[in-house]
């Protein structure tokens, strides 16, 4: 946007999947300030779509929210990987499935207002039995629900992850 001047950025604290920077900001009106900003490293999340219309969810442990949550698979873009070869490799590791057929959905943006994570979503179907290859600090369990649960689930609460909502809802919107 117009008037808007990044003046500097700097590290505050790097982890393994984001680092954390102070970006020092003039504004149109001559003010400068200073702005958090979360930079991440990358992720892609897929929708599995099964022969039978229903969609497998991964039920796992957040930290963040010291709950369990149910969420479409995702993960962690690897350096030199597209978002296609994350999800093609995510889908088999976590839900022990391979996908015949991946398509691009939609691209969001998970905290705006102060993270620059993207996730490409994609539509995985054709899918056909594998092996789960979950990482040490996993621990997923495979849930298969239909449309109308998991839309139940969104609106009285118990699905809250963004990428999900966004996901789901997308692929029925895009279905119609």
């Amino acid at each position: 946007m117009e008037g808007y001047e990044k003046i500097e950025q700097r590290l505050m604290h790097q982890g393994k999947v984001v680092g954390f920077y102070e970006d020092i900001v003039k504004l149109p009106s001559g003010k400068v300030v200073t702005w958090d900003l979360v930079k991440h490293k990358g992720a892609a999340a897929v929708v599995p779509v099964t022969e039978k219309g229903t969609i497998l969810l991964v039920k796992q442990y957040r930290n963040a929210l010291d709950q369990e949550t149910l969420e479409i698979p995702a993960g962690g873009i690897e350096p030199g990987e597209t978002s296609l070869e994350c999800v093609t490799r995510e889908i088999e590791e976590e839900t022990g499935y391979r996908a015949g057929k991946m398509e691009h959905l939609m691209t969001i943006v998970t905290a705006i207002g102060f993270c620059d994570e993207k996730i490409p979503i994609y539509v995985a179907s054709d899918l056909r039995p594998s092996k789960q290859h979950l990482d040490e600090d996993e621990f997923i369990d495979v849930k298969e629900f239909t449309i109308e649960e998991i839309k139940e689930m969104i609106f009285d609460g118990r699905i809250i992850d963004a990428k999900t909502i966004s996901g789901v809802l997308g692929y029925i919107a895009a279905q119609k």
